[in-house]
């Protein structure tokens, strides 16, 4: 249980999520990898299905076609970027803006997201990561307009 902030593992963790932004506007899938912890001990709820990713060779392939998609460059944005870190547990929470051309269309969203590290092997891993966007129930469609300057539409 994380029962109050350490200092200096805040600062760490912002580290490696700055440096999993630069793998991942790079498209390096085996950079992006070398950030989540090995083999049935990740997972991930992504936009994307299944359901839930389990285990990094899915976690993998999800990145390869993700990239695949994407022509030129891919651009990230933090907003809000908070952590919570004690001993061997960390958790960020951020605000994620992507921009890139998907298929020949100008993307350009906010996304949910909720990261889950764990030191191991001296190492901060991801052992989580849960990307989402907000729905209008009413009409089941993603709210994929907002941002953090307009949140409610």
């Amino acid at each position: 249980m994380i029962t109050a902030q350490t200092p200096g593992l805040d600062q760490q963790i912002r580290q490696r999520m700055l440096a999993w932004k630069d793998a991942f506007e790079a498209k390096d899938v085996d950079a992006m990898m070398s950030f989540y912890a090995d083999g049935d001990a990740f997972s991930a709820f992504d936009l994307m299905p299944p359901i839930e990713f389990r285990g990094g060779t899915m976690w993998r392939d999800n990145w390869v076609n993700f990239f695949a998609v994407f022509e030129g460059p891919l651009r990230l944005e933090f907003s809000g970027l908070q952590v919570q870190a004690a001993d061997q547990l960390a958790v960020v929470r951020v605000l994620v803006r992507l921009d890139g051309t998907m298929d020949g269309q100008v993307t350009d969203m906010w996304v949910r997201t909720t990261n889950c590290f764990r030191l191991i092997g001296g190492q901060w891993l991801m052992f989580h990561d849960h990307v989402s966007m907000p729905v209008d129930f009413a009409t089941g469609r993603t709210l994929m307009h907002l941002t953090p300057e307009k949140p409610f539409g």
